[in-house]
């Protein structure tokens, strides 16, 4: 018996587009320039991530 909702409707969304929502979540009710910010600063994480991930790799690439 599991007691979790589940959401078909979540599921159905790529992980990058979930991953975005949990972080950035854009309402009906956002203006453009909102929407425009929450977009940019979604981006510019997710860059961010990528950078740091890609160095500590290589930093342990070059340790070994």
């Amino acid at each position: 018996m599991n007691n979790d909702t589940y959401d078909t409707e979540q599921e159905s969304l790529p992980i990058m587009q979930r991953f975005r929502n949990s972080i950035f979540p854009i309402k009906q009710t956002d203006t453009m320039p909102v929407r425009l910010l929450k977009n940019s600063g979604f981006t510019m994480f997710a860059v961010m991530v990528a950078l740091v991930t890609l160095l500590l790799g290589g930093a342990i690439m070059f340790v070994l």
